[in-house]
């Protein structure tokens, strides 16, 4: 066969481009050598140092207007009482340029580029043992990357961290966590890593609103405290809290761990749970309800390790004789059907995924719960709030009520350090019925004198708050309902002007107009 010279470069050509794609993974590497020598780019395996430096480059960095830019909408509640849609711009999950002066540099998010990439990438910049959440490339020389790292994750701590200062006093921190997650929401919808609501990150850019307007709004006008009545003895208690809240450098000086634990019991409707909530809500401080009957031992360790970025708050743990008898778990055993729920997703933050978690895993144990009240890492900043409805469930080891030599029972409980004072919340005295009556029923003078009447005619009579609040307000609705009537009845209607009107002419006429007669 001949060949002739155009044969003969296409063959050649062929062979070239065959070696060179042969040795395509060498020569990339060479190439990426070479740019090092100008080009710097840096990892980021953590997911909070992710997030703490995209909130900081967001806010202190001129963004380039050309970008692939991320919208979204939550459901959130406002403090006005609505809920609906907030819209946001998000950051983090697209490639950001941005400028230093005069220097452009990229932020990219790797983990979107790895799976663009697919499985069988064998790059060696595209695929490690360690996952990287972004990469920032750069000249050499232009970026500080230490520097920015340690300001993000100071202004981060600055944020998470309740400081005595006035600026932080003023900022709205009264926020509801429930933990585990309530229903099947996203990430973005509840709160990050750091304790912080969704609309509190840097990386969230609202469109419409601005954070101090999103929440849960306060369930009372002024403090919410004084809208609870409850006897003297629970109000003295209740300052207790407030001392505790701005007492942090006293505590440490004195070398006492800077928390509180309280067990509140009583029966059902007597307030514990509204008394938590005041709490926070006076002392501007976000609750974190936990549901233990749903959660096992790691993801309780977890979340509460969380909870400590964002101190000081206050951990509620309602009705723990629902989950525990004693030491043992009752809560799997009382509630066969929650092995039918769908499987909780994986967190991509939680390199072990939700092992031990409640249905799906070993229950919580006992112990676990006494080690994050009173373990070798102490919860400073946080109060401990249990409640439950019968305290003869309750292990000693955790704190029960404390008699005294001469029979009565002190608020110290048996097992300071976990719960320092167990308070029973009772039934009603007749003293603060009379305060609840006046203040629902005050407007109707001959309706609450018949309610007292009736308060001192069965003294004895047993009622929790929300008991005599409901007897109250129907009592108040139905004179409420009765004056709107009346007003509507009493309100001239279209068809009564109108023949008011007739009645007041003649013949047709205007009174006082002529008719054409004398």
């Amino acid at each position: 066969m001949d060949f002739t010279p155009s044969t003969w470069l296409v063959a050649g050509a062929g062979a070239t481009l065959g070696v060179f794609a042969g040795m395509w993974d060498k020569v990339k590497a060479f190439a990426w050598r070479g740019m090092n020598l100008f080009v710097q780019r840096i990892e980021v395996p953590s997911h909070p140092a992710h997030e703490a430096i995209t909130a900081y480059l967001i806010a202190n960095y001129q963004r380039s207007r050309n970008y692939d830019r991320m919208y979204g909408a939550s459901w959130e509640f406002q403090r006005d009482g609505r809920y609906g849609l907030i819209p946001f711009e998000q950051f983090g999950n697209r490639t950001l340029i941005l400028w230093n002066g005069w220097f452009p540099f990229l932020f990219a998010n790797q983990q979107e580029q790895k799976a663009a990439a697919g499985k069988g990438n064998n790059d060696s910049h595209g695929s490690s043992a360690t996952k990287i959440y972004s990469t920032l490339t750069f000249l050499r020389g232009t970026l500080d990357v230490e520097k920015i790292l340690s300001a993000a994750c100071a202004v981060r701590n600055a944020i998470s961290w309740a400081a005595e200062e006035a600026e932080q006093e003023t900022k709205t921190r009264f926020v509801i966590h429930h933990v585990p997650k309530r229903g099947d929401k996203d990430d973005d919808s509840d709160y990050g890593s750091n304790g912080l609501a969704w609309y509190q990150q840097g990386t969230f850019r609202l469109l419409a609103h601005s954070p101090d307007q999103l929440g849960k709004r306060p369930t009372a006008n002024g403090k919410a405290l004084d809208n609870l009545i409850f006897p003297q003895r629970i109000k003295d208690l209740i300052r207790e809290i407030e001392l505790w809240r701005k007492s942090r450098e006293w505590y440490r000086e004195k070398g006492i761990p800077w928390k509180r634990g309280w067990m509140l019991y009583g029966p059902p409707g007597t307030g514990k749970t509204a008394l938590a909530r005041a709490f926070a809500e006076d002392m501007n401080m976000p609750i974190y309800v936990y549901n233990l009957a749903e959660m096992g031992n790691h993801e309780l360790m977890r979340t509460w390790g969380e909870m400590q970025m964002n101190v000081p708050c206050i951990a509620l743990i309602e009705d723990i004789d629902n989950v525990f008898h004693g030491r043992e778990n009752v809560a799997r055993k009382n509630n066969m059907f929650s092995m039918m729920l769908p499987p909780p997703k994986k967190d991509d933050n939680d390199n072990d995924g939700d092992r031990g978690r409640g249905a799906f895993g070993p229950p919580l144990t006992f112990d676990c719960l006494l080690n994050c009240l009173d373990g070798v890492e102490r919860s400073d900043g946080i109060f401990t709030i249990v409640t439950t409805n019968d305290i003869s469930k309750i292990d000693p080891a955790l704190g029960q009520p404390r008699k005294l030599p001469d029979g009565a029972v002190e608020f110290i409980s048996t097992r300071p350090g976990r719960v320092d004072k167990a308070v029973e919340l009772g039934f009603m005295e007749a003293a603060d019925k009379k305060k609840m009556a006046r203040r629902i029923l005050g407007a109707y003078e001959k309706q609450y004198l018949e309610t007292l009447e009736f308060i001192d005619r069965f003294p004895d009579l047993q009622e929790t708050p929300a008991q005599f609040q409901e007897r109250c307000a129907q009592i108040a609705l139905k004179c409420f309902w009765n004056e709107q009537h009346a007003a509507k009845a009493a309100k001239p209607s279209v068809a009564r002007v109108a023949e008011e009107l007739l009645n007041s002419t003649s013949n047709g006429l205007p009174v006082g107009a002529s008719n054409g007669t004398h």
